[in-house]
């Protein structure tokens, strides 16, 4: 896992890290609500919605840029860059030349 999450470019950790902070807010918000039905209250809770609400808004737009982002780096002419790229290499790897032999 660590593995893969180190291969990952930054755009994509960058995307995870948010989408673990969103269901962190909302795991948050939810754990807020069942304590204050606990604890009977009644009121609104404008302490959360005041930070969760453009909090989540902003976090919202970053992942659709970066989906944006994936999508566009992805296609050109129908096959997408990266694939392109490969086949242009003729789908060999490119290899560090000191790593020793398999």
């Amino acid at each position: 896992m660590i593995k893969h999450l180190k291969s990952l470019g930054f755009t994509n950790r960058l995307a995870l890290i948010l989408v673990l902070l969103l269901i962190g807010m909302v795991t948050g918000g939810f754990y807020l609500a069942v304590r204050s039905i606990e604890a009977s209250f009644t009121g609104a809770l404008y302490c959360y919605t005041v930070i969760a609400t453009p909090l989540g808004t902003a976090l919202s737009v970053v992942l659709a840029k970066v989906v944006d982002k994936n999508k566009a780096e992805n296609t050109d002419n129908g096959k997408g860059v990266k694939f392109a790229a490969a086949e242009a290499r003729n789908f060999i790897e490119d290899y560090d030349v000191e790593s020793p032999p398999i």
